[in-house]
């Protein structure tokens, strides 16, 4: 067991204190953190999307508010997302198409394009490879919200984790001086 100082019996305790005073401090700061980012995902208005008309899934047009139903609005984009895109992600599909999505940007193989013809650069798209442009536009539109919800859903665990972390610190600041008032009262 730990024995108190006899030259200087104030300096654990005034640590213990110190270690309570940055417990708070981190919890208060974890819980700050939650309701900040929630009120920043609340301050977009944005819902869960509806999956499918017959399983809407289990958060379907609930406000999007906490790590619960922002990864459920993940689980949707990339639902609807392998819907558009054949199960392919963003960087799987071919870049054929000049930037406006009309034309071919460079001379196209039977291999690489979506029609099975070859297409030289300026040509304008067929309607298959067309389909594929649009579809690799809402893929990287797709991406850029998941990563987004994403960095919502990890802000939302560091807040945790700072959160438990500082009620840690206080539970052991308070151990601390239970058992320096115990180790006084011996002596």
């Amino acid at each position: 067991m730990a024995t108190v100082s006899k030259q200087n019996p104030q300096t654990p305790k005034t640590l213990s204190v110190i270690v309570g005073i940055v417990g708070v401090l981190m919890l208060l700061g974890g819980i700050g953190l939650y309701i900040g980012v929630s009120v920043q995902l609340t301050s977009q208005h944005a819902t869960v999307s509806v999956k499918d008309p017959d399983d809407p899934g289990p958060y379907a047009n609930q406000e999007i508010r906490g790590p619960i139903t922002a990864y459920a609005q993940i689980q949707v984009i990339q639902h609807h997302l392998n819907a558009i895109t054949g199960g392919k992600t963003f960087g799987q599909l071919p870049l054929i198409a000049t930037s406006d999505g009309k034309t071919y940007n460079a001379d196209v193989t039977e291999a690489t394009t979506t029609d099975g013809q070859v297409h030289k650069k300026g040509d304008p798209l067929s309607s298959a490879d067309a389909k594929t442009y649009s579809a690799r536009n809402t893929a990287q539109t797709a991406s850029f919200l998941e990563a987004s919800l994403l960095v919502s859903i990890m802000a939302f665990g560091v807040a945790v984790m700072i959160a438990g972390l500082g009620l840690l610190f206080i539970v052991i600041s308070f151990t601390l001086l239970v058992v320096i008032r115990m180790a006084t009262r011996r002596e």
